[in-house]
């Protein structure tokens, strides 16, 4: 009786689950991120510098891994949140072949450039890649209001988005340039510091006059929220070049106003710099014969583009 040799098999290929997700940087956003993804039941693996620091996870129900290779084996999607662009270059370096087949998302604030050059690093690997910019606090992970942004291929949002749910109820996905997220978030930053500012210049006012700033906050609220649905309008502006000055008044009509507004803050005592500033870019209009136009033809000048532009001659 011919005897036949046993072929020899090979394991099978270890897939990774398809709802299985790798937080790799356990600080207070990205353990709030895996503690968000575990109450939404998804297999979850953790991965910190320091172990220890993942305690509160592997409480959770966490899987703890020996690196980011090991948590990206085991894993279909990464969620980076280490410290910095060196951080997320070297811990992309570590997954390596690992990599494979899986998307890479970066929550870590990083400059447009750098979120590009981290895509591409993960590309070398094999890689899928978009950036997610919370744009709230830790404490606002996994609730309804927190508002999410995701750039990258559109094909990476549609296949992750309802685990991107999981962390907060406002996704959006912003283009496919990885960079938009992070220009994104650092505009918003750059409006909220000058936002705050302002608001503590016209508190020092009030301040100044022994007014009620209970009082002035309640009424700068209201205020505010009529002026929310005027942002898209004068960014539709901006692209147009029409400076309609029905929007917010004509320059000719503003530059009076910012005079008043100084000589008050000045006879106060009150820092008088940034509403110089803007009484600068008004004159530099004036100058050029467009004190018919609207404020937002004040991005001529801000862009460096101030030789000309819509509008009529005041």
């Amino acid at each position: 009786m011919k005897r036949t040799r046993p072929t020899a098999t090979l394991p099978p290929v270890q897939r990774p689950p398809a709802d299985g997700v790798a937080v790799l940087g356990t600080g207070r956003l990205g353990g709030a991120i895996a503690e968000a993804l575990l109450a939404a039941g998804h297999p979850t693996c953790v991965w910190n510098r320091t172990a220890a620091r993942t305690g509160p996870q592997a409480e959770a129900g966490a899987r703890v891994a020996d690196s980011p290779a090991d948590a990206a084996a085991g894993a279909a999607l990464l969620v980076l949140c280490v410290g910095d662009f060196q951080a997320v270059r070297q811990t992309l370096s570590a997954a390596g072949a690992s990599l494979a087949g899986r998307t890479v998302l970066v929550v870590t604030t990083l400059t447009p450039d750098e979120a590009r050059a981290a895509a591409a690093v993960a590309a070398e690997h094999g890689a899928s890649y978009a950036s997610v910019p919370f744009m709230a606090g830790y404490q606002a992970i996994g609730r309804p209001e927190a508002l999410l942004l995701c750039a990258g291929p559109r094909e990476v949002f549609d296949r992750h988005q309802e685990t991107l749910r999981a962390l907060g109820g406002d996704v959006r996905h912003v283009g496919d340039d990885p960079g938009l997220g992070a220009l994104f978030e650092a505009a918003v930053v750059g409006f909220l510091l000058e936002f705050w500012a302002g608001y503590l210049h016209t508190l020092a006012l009030v301040r100044r006059e022994n007014g009620p700033t209970d009082a002035f906050a309640s009424v700068l609220q209201s205020t505010l929220q009529g002026l929310a649905p005027l942002l898209p309008v004068i960014a539709g502006q901006t692209v147009s070049g029409d400076y309609d000055p029905e929007t917010f008044g004509r320059l000719d009509y503003l530059a009076p106003m910012a005079d008043a507004m100084i000589g008050l803050r000045r006879s106060r005592g009150i820092d008088t710099a940034r509403l110089e500033h803007l009484k600068g870019l008004i004159d530099q209009r004036l100058g050029l014969g467009f004190g018919g136009e609207g404020l937002a033809s004040l991005i001529e000048v801000i862009e460096g583009s101030g030789d000309g532009g819509a509008g009529s001659v005041g």
